[in-house]
């Protein structure tokens, strides 16, 4: 037993319990118990008879068991074989055990070596993580910096872009004025050698005059006494002339304004001479009103108005809306939206600004749909007296004639 216990184990042979076997044994024990109970009863009721007293020589015997062939010693030597598979499995097993601690050491040692290795990487990655983290700050940093500087240069680049569109605007005009100094410069050249050819000619008359030179030389030094003398004269001969040309100016604006003073005067003298004997016509601020007789169409009220150098009335004022109603007649108006609907335009084609309008016009609501044309209605209040109607009603209309006439936008 000894020796099987200190036996150097086997390393490659691996304890294997068949459960099958297992569960035999198992039911062997428990067969083996009950049976030894059973053997263990029949021994007491044998001990009885012996024990009782004999009646006869008859039933006096002995009888000799042997002990192995007893139910108890069967017990027992299942008992000692179950001890001895028991020991033998808890031999087994702490084989097993020490092969498996062995294995164990051997693997717990190269897990401490890689752990340890595992932790120096860790302290090297530690570190490498705090040194990134340090590069990451400055170039946040320096990011946050160039971010910066692009903004300054991108307001600089704008700004020089500006610039550089003026200077393009420049360099233009500035190349046209090469191209117009070039032109002058050709012209230049021509008369440059024309000049030259002169010059050469000249130059043989200059030695011809440099003899002449010096006899006038001497006249010259007199002359130049007298033109000293002249200088003078000339000089306050020109300040004469610079107030005389000052006066000149002056006296020709002076005339150039009488002249249209005078023109416009003539203009309205000829006017009122062809209409002081026609008493239709009135004179309200600056201009004449024709009051017709008569009622014609919106058309040919104009053209009578034309005929006599006039036009219908276009209103400029409160005061001039107010003379007109008070001559207390329906008349027609220099105002239409014939060219486009809606857009009321006076007779000298300005637009209008400002309107007397009565309640709700224009509506442009006659039989026809057609109310292109404005007039005066006698029965409103002054400053709301218009009306648009159709232009092929006939009306009494009223002309106008203005004189130095400043026309004021209307509606």
């Amino acid at each position: 037993m000894s020796e099987v216990i200190n036996a150097e184990p086997d390393m490659n042979n691996k304890v294997k319990f068949n459960r099958g076997e297992m569960k035999e044994r198992i039911v062997d024990i428990y067969v083996s118990a009950d049976t030894l109970r059973d053997g263990e009863t029949s021994t007491k009721r044998e001990e009885t008879a012996d024990t009782a007293p004999n009646n006869g020589s008859g039933d006096q015997h002995s009888v000799h068991v042997q002990w192995w062939k007893k139910p108890s010693g069967v017990a027992a030597v299942c008992l000692g074989l179950l001890c001895v598979l028991l020991l033998a499995g808890i031999i087994g097993l702490s084989v097993q055990y020490r092969n498996i601690s062995n294995n164990s050491s051997s693997e717990r040692d190269q897990l401490q070596t890689s752990y340890n290795n595992l932790s120096k990487e860790r302290d090297q990655l530690q570190t490498i993580y705090i040194t990134m983290t340090k590069e990451r700050d400055q170039l946040q940093t320096s990011y946050n910096n160039l971010t910066k500087e692009r903004d300054q240069l991108q307001t600089i680049y704008i700004t020089m872009t500006k610039e550089r569109d003026q200077l393009q605007t420049s360099y233009n005009n500035l190349s046209k004025e090469r191209d117009q100094l070039q032109t002058i410069y050709i012209t230049m050249t021509k008369e440059r050698d024309q000049l030259q050819t002169s010059y050469n000619n000249l130059t043989k008359e200059r030695d011809q005059l440099q003899t002449s030179y010096n006899n006038l030389t001497k006249e010259r030094d007199q002359l130049q006494t007298e033109r000293d003398f002249l200088s003078e004269e000339r000089d306050q001969l020109q300040t004469s002339y610079n107030n005389l040309t000052k006066e000149r100016d002056q006296l020709q604006t002076s005339y150039n304004n009488l002249t249209k003073e005078r023109d416009q005067l003539q203009t309205e003298r000829d006017f009122l001479s062809g209409k002081l004997t026609n008493c239709s016509w009135q004179k309200f601020e600056s201009s004449w009103y024709f009051l017709s007789t008569e009622t014609k169409t919106w058309k040919e009220s104009r053209q009578e108005c034309l005929e006599r150098g006039a036009d219908l009335v276009i209103i400029n004022s409160d005061k001039e809306q107010e003379f007109l109603f008070n001559l207390k007649k329906r008349l027609w108006i220099g105002l239409t939206d014939s060219d486009n609907e809606g857009t009321w335009k006076w007779v000298d084609g300005t637009p209008l600004t400002t309107g007397y309008w009565y309640a709700k016009q224009p509506d442009n609501a006659g039989p026809t749909g057609e109310e292109d044309c404005a007039e005066i209605h006698e029965d409103q209040s002054p400053l709301q007296a218009w009306n648009d109607l159709s232009c092929d009603s006939e009306l009494n209309w009223i002309c106008e004639k203005a004189f130095q006439h400043h026309h004021d936008n209307m509606k």
